[in-house]
């Protein structure tokens, strides 16, 4: 690659990487004026950093040698998940992985991952590790329980088995249905927390703070959707297999924002919270280090099985 080629990637990923900073900046300022010590935030401040050095070593990565990783990502993603069960619960609900005094939300850390995983195991013709894959991480969401977590996973999911051309209808019928399944169980679990005012309804807060505050609100939370809408047209424009990733990545994440108007849930990034700092930047490494296939178009995709 030229050098001028090289410094205008960098200044995408520049300014990529910046996009969640106007959602948390708004959050710290918001729960300031409700009286919210600043200091609440510090985790979402580290987390974007440990992010940002992320994305940066995922651009680096091979794109092919990433998604042959599909098998042994989709273990990790289960260990993570089920390694919440090892430490002390709050209130019951299972969701997070102590380190020291900070708590990671498991399952938006994991979920960028389950996706990458889930999609390279379709791709590969291996619909029965997909499979146990969905149900795996749905029976822990259920077990936890994070109803949350499990409808944005479940649209996630839907896309992807939906728009898999190498599937038959009964393949896409029973990934859907057992991701379906998983979330309405984990919906049927009782769920004790209540909302933590800057983590849970900081939106809430921008609207107490008037109309004009809300729409900054919803505009800055607007933007960490951009790159998953920008990769999955620009994919689809370069006949890229990869587009239908970019498209389960968004919609997992519209998933994640839509729920927190349903129940408890963290607002992602905006509210206090390292674990979606992570995951968001997780998915920005995952679209970005999908480029290698966007150059090269459909000769790059992994081969894919038919299976009827």
């Amino acid at each position: 690659m030229s050098r001028l080629g090289r410094w205008c990637r960098s200044e995408a990923t520049a300014s990529w990487v910046a996009l969640p900073l106007p959602a948390m900046l708004l959050g710290v300022w918001v729960a300031r004026a409700h009286g919210v010590s600043v200091k609440a935030f510090g985790t979402n401040l580290v987390a974007a950093v440990l992010g940002m050095g992320l994305v940066v070593w995922l651009a680096r990565r091979s794109w092919s040698h990433l998604v042959r990783l599909a098998p042994g990502i989709a273990a990790v993603v289960l260990v993570l998940l089920a390694a919440t069960f090892l430490f002390p619960p709050v209130e019951g609900v299972h969701r997070w992985l102590s380190l020291g005094p900070v708590r990671l939300n498991a399952s938006v850390v994991a979920s960028p991952w389950a996706m990458l995983a889930l999609w390279g195991l379709l791709q590969r013709g291996r619909p029965g590790l997909a499979m146990g894959l969905v149900t795996g991480t749905q029976l822990l969401h259920g077990a936890q329980p994070d109803a949350g977590q499990a409808l944005a996973l479940l649209a996630g999911v839907l896309v992807l088995f939906i728009g898999a051309q190498s599937l038959s209808w009964g393949w896409k019928v029973a990934g859907g249905g057992l991701a379906a399944m998983g979330a309405a169980l984990a919906c049927m679990r009782s769920d004790p927390l209540e909302a933590v005012p800057h983590v849970e309804r900081i939106i809430h807060l921008a609207a107490a703070r008037g109309m004009p505050c809300l729409l900054a609100a919803l505009v800055a939370l607007g933007l960490l959707l951009l790159p998953m809408v920008h990769r999955a047209v620009g994919l689809r424009a370069a006949r890229s297999d990869a587009a239908l990733l970019a498209g389960a990545l968004g919609a997992y994440w519209l998933g994640t924002l839509a729920v927190t108007e349903w129940g408890n849930y963290p607002v992602p990034v905006m509210g206090a919270g390292a674990g979606p700092v992570l995951g968001w930047y997780s998915t920005l490494g995952i679209l970005l280090c999908t480029r290698a296939q966007a150059t090269l178009g459909k000769s790059t995709s992994v081969p894919a099985m038919t299976l009827r």
